[in-house]
């Protein structure tokens, strides 16, 4: 499947076009509706191929420059091909629970992130091997539920560029998360959805396999196209922290850089090294003096410190400082020994 073969016919022959019955409109989507047939609202597909081939372009145009895009689809319909997207493309996916504060509480939702990975790996390591049965089967039962709702963000370093959701009226909670954080939101939107807080959308059938497997296949072309004209490119992708990957080009710059100029220097600077070498030798002996000093200075420790340490840490200091001790001590004591000792 391409760009080019995205027609009228195929989309009808879909499905696409079917809405939702006629109470159940939203006024938001009047645009998108061509007419109205045995009180269900038929969507324009002449729209739906426009907005079709936009959002393959805005894909293309996020995948190339590193950006993440997560897609979202709980709905027994779509989550098969939602996790199948996010397998085929490496990008984040939801495809069977959406948690609250899955953007808005990040730091918090990297804890069970974080368990499922280290789970995996004592798994993969056969450190579990050595665990009671009881223990082990309860332990897998639980990786098991992580594994349901985190498998498909566990790699995961931040926040994604854009969301993508199959549903928007399914996923509205996931919506409202995004547009809090500043994400971008695109979708598949249907006659009973309002569009009004997305960044682009396309007005489509979204309660059909066909349509969504479609939509899906078509918008895994354009982010590996993306990805693979990024390689050409040399791009190479860096995450900073949790603000999501940035990257930078090897062979683009804007700037040109000379190699003469900065040769010249390297020699400049060779030669004025070699004309302080006598005065560097000088000056050498008073920098060990001063570094010898500082390392004397930094063994004493302040009482603060000493009062930090065990007992048996003060006794041993003591003895190493050649502080006789008879009978029992108080802690107290010691401490104003070595202080005024050391």
């Amino acid at each position: 499947m391409s760009k080019a073969k995205v027609t009228i016919e195929q989309l009808f022959e879909l499905g696409a076009h079917f809405g939702h019955r006629k109470r159940f409109w939203n006024p938001h989507m009047e645009d998108y509706i061509f007419c109205e047939k045995n009180n269900i609202h038929i969507i324009n597909l002449y729209k739906t191929q426009e907005k079709i081939l936009e959002l393959y372009d805005t894909f293309r145009n996020l995948s190339a420059v590193g950006n993440k895009i997560m897609i979202v689809g709980t709905k027994r319909v779509a989550s098969s091909y939602v996790k199948d997207f996010g397998e085929k493309t490496g990008m984040p996916y939801i495809s069977h629970r959406w948690l609250g504060g899955m953007l808005t509480n990040w730091k918090t939702i990297k804890i069970p992130i974080n368990k499922l990975l280290e789970f995996e790996e004592n798994k993969s390591s056969g450190q579990l091997g050595g665990m009671i049965k009881k223990e082990a089967v309860q332990l897998e039962k639980e990786m098991k539920k992580l594994s349901l709702n985190f498998d498909g963000v566990k790699d995961m370093k931040g926040l994604p560029d854009a969301l993508f959701v199959i549903d928007v009226e399914n996923e509205n909670i996931a919506v409202e998360e995004a547009l809090k954080m500043g994400i971008p939101v695109y979708g598949l939107v249907d006659t009973n959805s309002n569009p009004k807080n997305l960044t682009n959308f396309v007005p489509i059938n979204d309660d059909s396999s066909k349509t969504i497997k479609f939509v899906l296949d078509l918008l895994s072309e354009a982010v590996l196209d993306g990805q693979d004209s990024a390689r050409k490119q040399g791009l190479v992708q860096k995450l900073d922290g949790d603000k999501g990957p940035k990257v930078f080009s090897l062979n683009a710059t804007t700037k040109k850089v000379s190699v003469k100029p900065v040769e010249e220097n390297i020699e400049k600077e060779k030669d004025q090294v070699l004309s302080q070498e006598p005065e560097v030798q000088n000056e050498q002996p008073p920098k060990v003096e001063e570094k010898a000093e500082v390392q004397e200075t930094s063994a004493k420790m302040t009482k603060s410190a000493l009062a930090k340490l065990t007992k048996a840490q003060l006794e041993e200091k003591a003895k190493e400082l050649g502080i006789t001790i008879e009978g029992k001590v108080l802690k107290a004591d010691l401490v104003e020994q070595v202080f005024k000792v050391q």
